[in-house]
């Protein structure tokens, strides 16, 4: 009887989930897909310059002022199908401290350092010449296609949001779709969010290095 008593609640409960009148508060809601995700840039929104200026967003501004995702909504898009999620801030930093389902590519460490450009002590993939960003490397554009895949949805942060910007110039000059390129900003602006987790006893000393690469 235990059991029929079980398989007949069990039913009723399906049997809710199925009525459109009322909802049903042991269904699940639909995984999000790349399907549901706002465009990259919100080119609704204004924002104040360093100058104080006001300027108006658009499809080619990376800032994260510009992003339609950002920490006051990112828990609506933090597990959707089909994303990958890339924390660009070092080792060290992502080790102490870091979001759920967000993978570790050093933006200073492998990819571009301002302080660091033109420097054999610290390799990067990229540099600045006249003001664009130019392969250092004859692999250095299939290194970068290895670390951040070129036909999927990709949501950046980092810190703050501002290496993101230079990142996702040097994804564009590396011909990457950028309607799919999100700069969610960074780790400083999540606060309390749920989906950190927080390991402080972590120590962490990177080197970063490549091998029997070829400079153009």
């Amino acid at each position: 009887m235990k059991k029929l008593l079980v398989c007949l609640l069990a039913v009723l409960l399906l049997a809710g989930c199925a009525s459109e009148a009322e909802p049903c508060p042991v269904c699940e809601e639909p995984a999000k897909t790349v399907a549901d995700l706002p465009a990259a840039r919100d080119e609704s929104k204004k924002y104040s310059d360093k100058d104080g200026n006001e300027v108006a967003c658009s499809l080619t501004d990376y800032s994260v002022d510009c992003s339609s995702i950002t920490a006051a909504n990112f828990a609506e898009y933090a597990n959707v199908e089909g994303v990958v999620y890339i924390d660009a801030r070092d080792y060290k930093d992502f080790a102490t401290k870091h979001m759920r389902n967000f993978e570790c590519i050093p933006f200073f460490g492998l990819i571009y350092d301002e302080a660091a450009d033109g420097s054999s002590e610290k390799p990067q993939l990229f540099k600045k010449v006249d003001g664009k960003f130019e392969p250092v490397y004859e692999e250095s554009i299939d290194i970068l296609h290895d670390l951040v895949p070129e036909d999927k949805t990709v949501f950046l942060m980092c810190q703050s949001g501002g290496r993101i910007k230079t990142f996702m110039a040097i994804l564009d000059a590396a011909g990457y779709d950028m309607s799919k390129i999100y700069n969610i900003g960074g780790m400083a602006q999540y606060g309390e969010y749920e989906g950190i987790t927080v390991a402080e006893d972590i120590v962490v000393n990177a080197t970063y290095a490549f091998n029997n690469l070829t400079v153009k």
